[in-house]
């Protein structure tokens, strides 16, 4: 949670409430893969904190990173260097206080609904009478109520995307990692969904990371957005964004919105090496 005293509000510098707990702590994270005919160098001695509660968009080119870094996070990959920590313990192995939203909805065709939502409670064989019940609610929650018995081919994009959301839900994690979850659907179904996503983090106040290519969404969404270069993935600029909330998309006219979207379209094309490029569009 950004601290909201006068000091803070430095479009620059991102400050922290010191009541807040620390909650992800990474610190000079490297990736390197490696093969027989190639190495790529991913990520170059990453740095930051996420306190609790907070929301933090990452944004950058693609192949800066930024999907290898939230599997880092959840403990799906080594680092090469460096640590990752999640409520002062060293993330060595898969964590099972995470969600996850991916771009595409993943949804197994011959589930229903109700049935891809209680997929993570099978998996870590949780009783699954109050899972249930939580899983209905979460459905109610983003205008699904009635859907539960059909299957992911009777429903639409934004719609199995939602289902998705609530999958990632279900156990009630700590920490919600999204991968440009919304990227494949059209404008105003993204919007949607967007307002639905800050609808819930409001009630529940998870741990956002949500990685994206659209620089008015990460501003749209976030307390502070990360700046990423081109491969090898470096941390350009934390930036705190100052904007009251709750959000509602009139706010994208404001003229500090679109002070904080020219920043970041500036520094991505700074960091491509070609100024004035269309680096960091905001589709």
């Amino acid at each position: 949670m950004r601290d909201s005293s006068p000091a803070a509000q430095n479009d620059t510098i991102v400050t922290w409430d010191p009541r807040v707990p620390l909650l992800i702590d990474i610190q000079d994270v490297l990736k390197i893969f490696k093969s027989a005919v190639k190495t790529v160098h991913a990520l170059d001695h990453i740095s930051f904190e996420v306190h609790e509660g907070d929301f933090v968009s990452l944004v950058g080119p693609s192949g800066c990173g930024k999907s290898t870094l939230l599997k880092i996070i959840s403990g799906l990959l080594p680092a090469t260097s460096g640590k990752v920590s999640v409520n002062g313990k060293a993330v060595d192995a898969p964590l099972d206080n995470v969600g996850m939203v991916f771009q595409s909805p993943v949804l197994l065709k011959w589930k229903t609904v109700i049935g891809n939502v209680m997929l993570p409670v099978e998996f870590a064989r949780l009783e699954k009478p109050p899972y249930l019940e939580k899983a209905r609610s979460l459905l109610r929650l983003v205008g699904l109520e009635g859907f539960e018995e059909m299957y992911p081919h009777e429903l639409s994009g934004g719609m199995q995307q939602r289902v998705s959301l609530c999958r990632a839900l279900v156990t009630d994690p700590e920490i919600l990692l999204m991968d440009e979850p919304f990227g494949a659907l059209d404008a105003m179904t993204r919007d949607e969904l967007d307002l639905e996503l800050l609808r819930i983090w409001d009630g529940k106040r998870k741990t956002v990371l949500f990685v994206t290519h659209n620089i008015q969404e990460a501003v749209f969404l976030s307390d502070t957005v990360i700046v990423m270069s081109p491969r090898p993935g470096r941390v350009i600029r934390k930036l705190g964004i100052d904007l009251p909330r709750p959000r509602a998309m009139e706010m994208m006219s404001a003229g500090k919105f679109g002070e904080y979207t020219l920043q970041i379209r500036a520094m991505l094309a700074s960091s491509s090496g070609t100024p004035g490029a269309a680096v960091g569009s905001t589709t």
